[in-house]
């Protein structure tokens, strides 16, 4: 009894804490995991009572865009999308002082940056305010990784990133291993589908001939490999006529991939749908989930893919060897597209091996560390730890 009335009064005295001031900052906010994961992880800390404020470039994400406390600041001009190297210096400053003001007039006790551009520019804001910094690490090539190093030791008060791997990456370019903390993404459950709609899209997405429906959400730009992908589709097709492969997503490439489909010979073998509203129509719909990226933390798509029971071929970037291995699929390594395609190949062609693997699939979908309530909980008390750890008095 006296244990139970500890633990209600801790949870009492943390749900009457003062509500924090806190800047989550992105690069921009275009459909992407990153960018779900920060406007969920605001949704919750705005519901237990926190005051959350937006920051970064705009893009068609409309709940960012319809925030009416978002900060629009021009970080696409200072990322590596902003061109040339003098033209990214030159706009840096301006931007770094519109952000300090913005810190000084919200009166901001903790800045939480996402990606590296957010991060130098906020790191630079600060300077003198006694305002803590968190930088998450979502992964990046592995050419970059000397420099995110850098950055993280030089302006980030704790670095931290859903993906052990990825940190221990920045450990070995020198982050000291105290100052990471791994932290999950939290992936909220996918919304119940309608069994005939379903079975209706499926069908859509099949044609005529289709049997087997291997899906990806991939944002279509070079990390996500969707050449790889489209070659990987060329050697199953050449042993099988039955195979569809959907990809859902928008990017830099989607001018290019139809035409790259065409040359190779299977523009009618895979079919790129564009941005997906409805990822758990999609996913209920397929056989198999496959993953070509180049790099990744941890993808947001693999949990998903995880929630509809389907097994994963994936490429072993980042983070993807701490979800993958045998028990729910089948990793190679990155460009392995013979391996890919073989691996694909297997999946599709025993019905009992890929529901065992979907199981498993489910069943490690559902672990706590998983959870989007647990993991933004997480969050939500190193928030508060590091507010009242003196940083911020």
């Amino acid at each position: 009894m006296l244990h139970s009335k500890r633990i209600a009064s801790e949870d009492y005295a943390r749900d009457c804490a003062p509500a924090m001031r806190i800047l989550q900052i992105n690069t921009n906010f275009r459909a992407g995991g990153i960018q779900r994961h920060i406007l969920d992880l605001t949704a919750f800390l705005q519901a237990a009572g926190q005051e959350v404020t937006l920051a970064g470039d705009l893009g068609e994400w409309a709940l960012a865009k319809d925030d009416p406390g978002f900060v629009p600041l021009e970080l696409n001009r200072v990322s590596a999308l902003g061109g040339s190297m003098f033209g990214r210096i030159a706009a840096l400053m301006p931007i770094v002082r519109q952000l300090r003001n913005t810190l000084k007039q919200r009166r901001i006790q903790l800045v939480h940056a996402h990606e590296t551009a957010p991060a130098l520019v906020a790191g630079l804001a600060r300077t003198g305010l006694n305002i803590p910094m968190i930088l998450t690490y979502h992964g990046s090539e592995p050419g970059r990784i000397a420099s995110v190093a850098r950055l993280a030791r030089r302006f980030a008060d704790l670095t931290v990133s859903p993906s052990r791997t990825s940190l221990d990456h920045l450990i070995d370019f020198g982050v000291a291993r105290e100052k990471t903390q791994v932290i999950g993404l939290g992936v909220k459950p996918l919304p119940p589908v309608d069994v005939k709609d379903v079975a209706a899209y499926r069908a859509q997405l099949l044609g005529g001939k289709g049997r087997y429906l291997v899906s990806s959400l991939s944002r279509l730009a070079p990390q996500k490999g969707i050449d790889m992908m489209i070659e990987v589709a060329r050697k199953v097709a050449d042993r099988r006529k039955d195979v569809v492969f959907a990809v859902g997503g928008h990017g830099p490439l989607a001018r290019h991939v139809e035409q790259w489909a065409l040359i190779t010979g299977v523009s009618e073998r895979v079919k790129f749908l564009g941005p997906v509203s409805r990822v758990e129509r999609l996913l209920a719909a397929s056989d198999l989930y496959l993953l070509t990226s180049r790099w990744e933390a941890l993808p947001i798509s693999i949990f998903e893919a995880f929630q509809s029971a389907l097994p994963v071929v994936a490429t072993d970037c980042g983070g993807v060897r701490e979800l993958v291995d045998d028990r729910v699929g089948r990793m190679l390594q990155v460009g392995d597209v013979a391996g890919l395609a073989e691996a694909v190949l297997e999946l599709i062609e025993d019905d009992e091996l890929r529901r065992r693997l979907g199981q498993n699939a489910l069943a490690l979908s559902r672990d706590e560390r998983f959870s989007s309530p647990a993991v933004h909980r997480s969050f939500l008390e190193l928030y508060r730890g590091m507010i009242d750890g003196g940083l911020n008095n």
